[in-house]
């Protein structure tokens, strides 16, 4: 399959946004949730999309939240 010009600008025209708002996003959600890496989290948002906002949603709203009651 070949990808022209014309539609890898349209394409990167809706991902780009699409990943600076998912990281920003997680980078004040971790940042308002006290997580101790938060700018971490940020970057770790900003590579892929959405499974890293996955990851990032289990982990601090399950994993991390069960450790902490114990």
């Amino acid at each position: 399959m070949v990808i022209s010009n014309n539609q890898l600008i349209i394409i990167l025209a809706i991902v780009i946004p699409i990943l600076l708002i998912q990281g920003a996003w997680v980078f004040c959600d971790a940042r308002r949730r006290r997580e101790k890496y938060y700018w971490l989290w940020g970057i770790f948002a900003l590579m892929n999309t959405p499974s890293n906002l996955l990851i990032y949603l289990l982990v601090t709203r399950v994993i991390l939240k069960n450790k902490k009651k114990e």
